[in-house]
């Protein structure tokens, strides 16, 4: 493949308008009857032309084309330039032609394949590597240098793997390197599970790339079930029996992030079998994340505007706390979300200021609908006020967090406890001669004592207060921070972590991670992790464990370096009956109306609870009282709506006929089971 440009000088061709055709058309028809079909116009205008011929030489058709141009248009005065063997440019002061055997992609940088991607620094290096030696093994005809050449990912979910596939597909092909098949050229398959519609053991894999008809793909194998110690020679099998397959498939291998020992024992392991090149993709960072919403945004002539993207990041550590992150799928998710919440509010605003207009004539609704909308304007940045719906953790953010604490039932010592913490940190803060207190913090309690809530809390009171400089929450159970294979669990405690710099992380059932109970190994290797990060981030970072007195006793006892990062311990008690008469009466006024004897036939039923039940360990406390509100207030809808009422009053009998379910009533008291009916 050839590419040409004559390029012509734009007075001297005004010079010419009047003559019958312009040198650009006047070349273009010779070109076209000397090379016929072969010659292929990319581009053109009235002083440039850019076009590709599918085979020749370089220099020898060069001179054909000077020819063409010193016999139609008499120049003189050119000079012949070889920039190197597969590029030859000629220059006149009318017109300059160049030429050259590299191929299209070489005008537009290879890299910008992958504009799209982002995170993905060390791939992109990778592949302008492939493009700097595309042309030699083209001129040479050593394919099979490239064709045998196997990828490693080091990558996790949401990272964008199956785009980049796809992406490199069209960048190999458009560098000439592999002939790929046009139907499905990118195959995927996850090794050691069996799925309705593929084939995920080692013989099932090998066996269907063999019975292939067209075959010139690039497979991913998912071999993190192959990763395992016990599983490493069920491994070198697999890849062996890759090897008669290597001149007609090219393969990549991928595990999910790993330290980089673990993934240098994998690269030495696979490499004993195959050529490979490995590439470790990190997990996102915040700023990349944000790039990558820029980018899908921008798209559709999108922006944000800058305080609008704390409702974004807020959103993502909501995203981030179940353990559950897709990275760019969960971004993507996102966008889309702040782009309907945009629309929704510009389409409210066209609402009112057509209503305000009044109205002259009888439309239809449909009419109506069609009129405003048809003169909204195009607004292309999403502001603050536009996106608040998508956190509802943002929105809490409006009032101040000492008052939230305020509104607590039962949080009055822990609040001032709280208070004391706030009022030193601020004076270490003011005064530099006095070291900044490490903030780590043990909660322990019994479930649904207000735990996880208050934490939540004060990360936005150390925010307004200037100790921590986001606030966000982020929440995990210690399974969580825990991998499932090999190498994996370090990296993940550590981006679990890095994600929390700035804010509050809160780990539940904390005591896990020592016990054993978060798969052992695993566990001591997250903990580890934990406390360094704890070590190394303690200014710029909150860690909050929770879980039962003894068992956060225990696990301080295990490992006294732990203990000693936790400075600060905080004991939520179980709450008494009448607080537990409280605290659902709190829930039902913040948003129902209700029946006057409605508290008194709570504070009966919550009174005639088994005060041993209450005591114990399974008892969930205001967990317990969220049921049976949430419960409640469901009997009360129904019955509204049966009636034909349109808002919803909640009565005794909605209350006793929730409280008598198996779920709530069987903890009554034996000898009062109903006596609070």
């Amino acid at each position: 493949m050839l590419d040409g440009k004559i390029e012509f000088d734009q007075n001297w061709v005004l010079s010419k308008r009047d003559e019958d055709k312009l040198p650009v058309d006047t070349v273009k028809d010779k070109l076209q009857s000397m090379f016929g079909e072969s010659f292929q116009v990319d581009h053109e205008d009235y002083a440039l032309i850019t076009f590709s011929l599918e085979s020749g030489a370089v220099e020898q058709t060069a001179q054909q084309i000077n020819s063409v141009l010193q016999q139609e248009f008499s120049l003189e005065n050119g000079r012949q330039i070889h920039e190197s063997d597969k590029s030859v440019y000629y220059v006149y002061p009318e017109v300059m032609l160049s030429m050259t055997s590299a191929g299209r992609h070489e005008d537009t940088p290879p890299i910008s394949y992958f504009d799209s991607l982002v995170g993905w620094d060390a791939f992109k290096k990778l592949c302008n590597e492939i493009a700097s030696v595309a042309p030699q093994i083209r001129n040479h005809n050593t394919q099979i240098s490239f064709q045998h050449q196997n990828y490693l990912f080091s990558v996790n979910d949401g990272a964008g793997l199956t785009t980049m596939l796809n992406t490199f597909v069209d960048f190999v092909t458009a560098l000439g390197l592999f002939p790929f098949c046009k139907d499905d050229p990118v195959q995927e398959i996850r090794m050691g599970m069996r799925t309705e519609d593929g084939f995920t053991s080692p013989f099932d894999a090998i066996s269907s790339l063999q019975k292939l008809e067209n075959r010139n793909r690039l497979v991913c194998f998912d071999i993190r079930a192959l990763t395992e110690r016990a599983r490493l020679g069920d491994l070198k099998s697999f890849l062996r029996q890759l090897i008669p397959l290597e001149s007609d498939y090219i393969f990549a291998f991928r595990v999910s992030y790993i330290e980089p020992n673990a993934l240098k024992a994998l690269d030495d392991t696979i490499s004993d079998v195959l050529y490979l090149r490995t590439i470790a993709v990190p997990p996102y960072t915040n700023d990349q994340l944000k790039q990558g919403a820029i980018l899908a945004l921008g798209d559709y002539s999108f922006k944000v505007a800058d305080d609008a993207w704390d409702v974004f990041f807020s959103r993502i550590a909501e995203e981030k706390s179940d353990g559950r992150f897709y990275g760019m799928q969960s971004v993507r998710k996102i966008v889309c979300e702040m782009l309907w919440l945009k629309h929704l509010a510009d389409a409210k605003a066209a609402s009112v200021e057509d209503s305000g207009k009044g109205a002259d004539n009888q439309e239809t609704p449909a009419t109506q609908a069609t009129s405003f909308t048809a003169d909204i304007p195009v607004l292309t940045t999403i502001t603050k006020e536009d996106i608040l719906p998508l956190s509802t953790t943002y929105c809490e953010n409006k009032r101040c967090g000492f008052d939230e604490l305020a509104e607590l039932i039962g949080m009055e010592a822990i609040t001032e406890r709280i208070r004391e913490i706030v009022s030193q940190v601020k004076y270490a803060l003011k005064d530099k001669s006095v070291d900044r207190p490490t903030l780590h913090m043990r909660f322990t309690g019994a479930p649904g004592t207000g735990k996880t809530t208050v934490a939540r809390i004060l990360g936005r009171i150390f925010a307004e207060n200037g100790i921590l400089r986001n606030g966000y929450f982020f929440e995990y159970m210690s399974r969580d921070l825990c991998g499932e294979y090999v190498g994996q669990t370090a990296p993940k405690t550590a981006a679990i972590c890095r994600d929390a710099y700035g804010s509050v992380l809160f780990i539940d059932e904390a005591y896990a991670l020592y016990s054993g109970e978060s798969n052992n190994d695993y566990g001591k290797e997250a903990l580890a992790t934990l406390i360094s990060e704890m070590e190394n981030h303690r200014d710029d970072m909150v860690v909050i464990m929770a879980g039962y007195r003894d068992d956060m006793d225990k696990l301080m006892e295990g490992n006294a370096g732990l203990r000693s990062r936790m400075p600060y311990q905080i004991d939520f008690p179980s709450y008494s009956k009448k607080q537990l008469t409280d605290i659902f009466m709190l829930m039902v006024r913040k948003h129902f109306s209700y029946e006057p004897d409605l508290e008194q036939t709570a504070a009966d039923f919550f009174n005639s609870l088994d005060q041993s039940y209450v005591d114990s360990q399974d008892f969930a406390n205001a967990r317990f009282v969220r049921n049976l509100y949430e419960r409640t207030w469901s009997k009360a809808a129904i019955r509204s709506q049966m009636d034909g009422r349109e808002n919803i009053l909640i009565t005794s009998d909605d209350f006793r006929s929730a409280a008598s379910e198996n779920e709530f009533s069987e903890k009554l008291m034996t000898k009062h089971t109903l006596g609070f009916i």
